[in-house]
């Protein structure tokens, strides 16, 4: 994937330009220091739960069963980011760097990179997407999706139409597609930060391909903040 580089949306929006990835830490399943059994299920609860509660599925059994399916993966997550962020954190670095330097061949190389790291969560990643799917509907499976990633996809989304007005079906689909892909590997990330990043990754490449459909990209984030900012001073 060719990367380019242009101005991020608002940071209420986007991730912006400069991707901070915490020391190998995660919030995947990180329970308060000091704890062990009890803080462990505590940090569990914690995030079992809103995802429960966007599902709404007011059936004992099958929550119980989404209950056993989410911790199991949760806790597998927590253990794979535990053995590999020493890893991850020094190559979201180095994109990092690249993209400072507009540098696209040391960008695209390091997110390789971070994509053979990640290849291994692909299996486990697989089997919570069969075992959701042997309980939840598609659409329950993409609440599943959305609240695992504060729902990125629909606030991006509708970012993209307002900074893009008049945005044709085959673009919004295009886009829609990049940032549900995005939304798929961020669902393995650990830290929030790290999410945003891989959402970041995409955002490039739906910037390369507006502007291959004819945007001035820069021009349209430009407008838009200027737009946000005379719509401020108004309010």
């Amino acid at each position: 994937m060719k990367t380019c580089f242009y101005y991020p949306l608002l940071a209420v929006v986007l991730a912006g330009d400069s991707i901070a990835i915490p020391a190998p830490t995660n919030d995947v399943l990180t329970a308060p220091s000091g704890g062990a059994a009890n803080r462990e299920k505590a940090a569990l609860e914690k995030h079992l739960q809103p995802i429960l509660t966007a599902l709404s599925l007011n059936d004992a059994v099958k929550e119980a069963k989404v209950r056993e399916i989410l911790s199991a993966h949760l806790e597998a997550l927590n253990a794979w980011h535990a053995d590999n962020d020493a890893q991850i954190k020094p190559l979201w670095n180095q994109f990092n760097q690249a993209r400072g330097k507009q540098n696209e061949t040391n960008a695209d190389a390091a997110l390789a990179k971070i994509d053979g790291v990640y290849a291994s969560l692909q299996p486990p990643h697989k089997k919570f997407i069969s075992d959701l799917a042997a309980v939840l509907s598609p659409d329950q499976i993409e609440a599943v999706k959305d609240t695992l990633t504060i729902n990125k996809v629909k606030i991006t989304f509708n970012a993209y139409g307002e900074i893009f007005p008049g945005l044709m079906d085959g673009q919004k689909t295009f886009i829609l597609k990049n940032l549900k892909t995005a939304r798929e590997e961020a669902m393995d990330a650990g830290a929030m930060t790290e999410k945003s990043a891989f959402f970041k990754k995409y955002k490039i490449r739906i910037e390369t391909y507006l502007t291959a459909q004819g945007y001035d990209v820069k021009q349209a984030y430009k407008d838009f903040v200027a737009k946000q900012k005379a719509e401020a001073v108004e309010k």
